[in-house]
């Protein structure tokens, strides 16, 4: 089983309970729904019992006018007051379930979304950005639409349905035991039906979600579709998931028929042996009389009728309910995910940079793949520290144990002392802060994704930040100054001056433990005069760790930590790691000759994809 398999499966009875405990949905809330939808059926109900009491004491008794006057007018009263109060009543749950529904899916969207914001990027069980949004959008759609429509109808029917029985057995217990009978074996009949038709819409939802999966990639890489041309094979793609979501679909249309048939044949079996039993104890074929009156029978039937019909809905409707409560299941999952971030409470911390400690740390993204294993390492209150290694030693997982998005999967990090886990969300993103290579920025203005590092900061907050880092003058050159729009992802400025508003906002933060990934990879000579200003001022009085891809950055750190395969294997200042002469020693030099010669590869290397040892371009 793979580890998205692994997710607790939920039945029917299981998912309503997890949602209510999820959820401020009351039993009390439930009671008067359920009271309502009794009182509009019994309104319904109330019909056939009029019209047997006027034929029965009326229309086919031997009694004067003015009687049969008398009796048909209470009748008819009774029956308009019975629609009357069945109207509202129908209304009135209609608009209590709806709301009442609503308010649950609401609540269970925003835990949805709160624990996607939490979830560890290295959770196996999570899936793709595009189906988690699908979970929160389309899946909750469905279980709105079924609310909205069938839901209620359903809750209608099954009440009408059960006051038709109870009142066809204060008529006569034979034909409505008989009716009762048959009504029991359509559940039973189809049990496993409804069991197949609910696997069937389950791959429908995660056909859908992997739909969306793709979508989301395509968009988030159409730059690099169009610029190696390969619109017709994303185009293969997306219609291969397309294809896969309508074949899905097609395949619960089997199950659904057959489903639809049940309800028929029982509504015909109910009917046919109604009129059977009555027919037979009407002539004593069968030795004994039901000993109903004409009223009786005309009610009788209108009361089958009002148990037949809802029962044909109820069952064709159960597919419909099947797919709601597979998107319902989907959603509820996403709560089940590890967060992998800790629910500390500690939310008072020592005053100062933050000292960092690693104790026999080890993390795995798989089972058989593990990215650091023993680690022991200790970094002092306000020490500058570069990490070097090549690529898949372990430097962005260490640095992502360190500002807790992820969790050690053995030993303990240390922040000031305390256990990274115990510390409260609240206390940590005020202290801790990470630059990624790739900064994103949100599609709003320069001002507005630099104050997002500061609850209620405003613009004399950011002008200072601004001026702490000596980027005034480069905030002026911009087309609107502060007000410049950075387009979706940044797209509008150049990677530098996105590195320089994501410096801005960390500073906003003013933390105490910075985590760099190399601010200055990628960015263009003119700007990383800027960049590498703004970094000297914002990384003095902080402890800060910066993981190096280039190795002046580590000339210039107070200490050097050398990763090999998940490990530290050197640590100490670049001068004594030089004079070493082991593997960091080796790595510097060839990145020293690789920087200062640069020789060109030749084109059919390129083209070809093999490159020279030690080839650092």
């Amino acid at each position: 089983m793979s580890a998205k398999d692994s997710r607790r499966v939920y039945g029917t009875a299981a998912l309503l309970r997890r949602v209510r405990r999820d959820t401020t949905l009351s039993r009390r809330t439930l009671v008067v729904i359920l009271v309502l939808a009794t009182v509009a059926a019994s309104g319904r109900i109330a019909i056939p019992v009029t019209i047997q009491y006027a034929l029965d004491h009326a229309l086919l008794a031997e009694v004067d006018a003015q009687a049969r006057s008398r009796v048909v007018t209470v009748a008819v009263l009774a029956g308009v007051a019975a629609v009357l109060v069945a109207m509202v009543s129908s209304a009135v749950m209609n608009h209590r379930l709806i709301r009442t529904v609503e308010h649950a899916l609401y609540e269970l969207r925003v835990l949805a979304f709160a624990r996607i914001l939490r979830l560890s990027p290295a959770d196996p069980r999570a899936d793709s950005a595009g189906s988690l949004v699908a979970r929160v959008t389309n899946d909750v759609d469905v279980v709105t639409l079924y609310a909205q429509s069938g839901g209620i109808t359903l809750v209608q029917n099954v009440t009408q349905m059960t006051l038709a029985l109870a009142v066809m057995l204060a008529y006569s217990w034979p034909p409505a035991l008989l009716v009762l009978l048959i009504g029991i074996g359509v559940p039973i009949a189809g049990h496993s039906l409804q069991q197949w038709v609910g696997r069937r819409f389950d791959a429908v939802r995660v056909g859908i979600g992997e739909l969306y999966a793709g979508l989301l990639e395509m968009l988030v890489g159409i730059d690099t579709i169009r610029a190696y041309g390969i619109e017709d094979r994303m185009r293969e793609r997306a219609e291969a998931r397309v294809d896969a979501v309508r074949d899905a679909q097609c395949r619960t249309l089997w199950p659904m028929g057959f489903n639809v048939s049940i309800g028929e044949v029982a509504s015909g079996l109910i009917t046919t042996a109604v009129l059977l039993v009555g027919t037979a104890a009407g002539v004593g074929a069968t030795g004994f009389s039901l000993d109903l009156s004409a009223g009786d029978v005309v009610a009788f039937l209108f009361l089958v009728t009002f148990f037949v019909r809802p029962m044909q809905f109820a069952v064709s409707s159960l597919a419909d309910a099947r797919n709601a409560e597979a998107g319902l299941r989907r959603v509820v999952e996403i709560l089940d995910l590890d967060e992998g971030v800790g629910a500390g409470a500690r939310t008072a911390l020592p005053a100062g940079p933050a000292a960092v400690e690693l104790r026999g740390v080890g993390y795995r993204y798989t089972p058989d793949r593990p990215a650091l294993h023993e680690v022991d390492v200790r970094i002092a209150a306000g020490e500058h520290v570069a990490i070097v290694g090549e690529t898949g030693s372990g430097k962005s997982t260490f640095a992502k144990l360190v500002t807790r998005q992820l969790l050690p999967r053995s030993g303990t990090v240390l922040l000031w002392g305390i256990d990274i886990a115990e510390i409260a969300d609240s206390a940590l993103t005020r202290r801790v802060a990470i630059v990624p290579q790739d900064a994103f920025l949100f599609d709003r203005t320069v001002g507005e994704n630099i104050a997002l590092g500061r609850e209620g900061a405003g613009p004399d907050d950011v002008s200072a930040v601004l001026a702490e880092l000596g980027l005034t003058d480069w905030v002026r050159g911009l087309p609107d100054g502060l007000d410049t729009g950075v387009g979706q992802r940044g797209e509008s400025l150049s990677a530098g001056e996105r590195q320089l508003v994501a410096l801005a906002r960390t500073a906003m933060v003013d933390p105490d433990l910075l985590v760099l990934d190399e601010a200055t990879s990628g960015v263009d000579a003119g700007t990383d005069v800027r960049v590498q200003r703004a970094l000297a001022r914002l990384t003095r009085g902080r402890t800060t760790i910066v993981i190096a891809h280039r190795m002046h950055t580590a000339e210039s750190a107070d200490r050097v930590l050398l990763f090999h395969e998940g490990g530290v294997v050197e640590d100490g200042s670049h001068a004594e790691l030089l004079a070493l002469g082991g593997r960091y020693a080796r790595l510097h030099a060839v990145w020293r000759r690789d920087s200062v010669t640069a020789a060109p590869v030749p084109t059919e290397v390129i083209r070809a994809g093999v490159f020279p040892a030690g080839f650092a371009g």
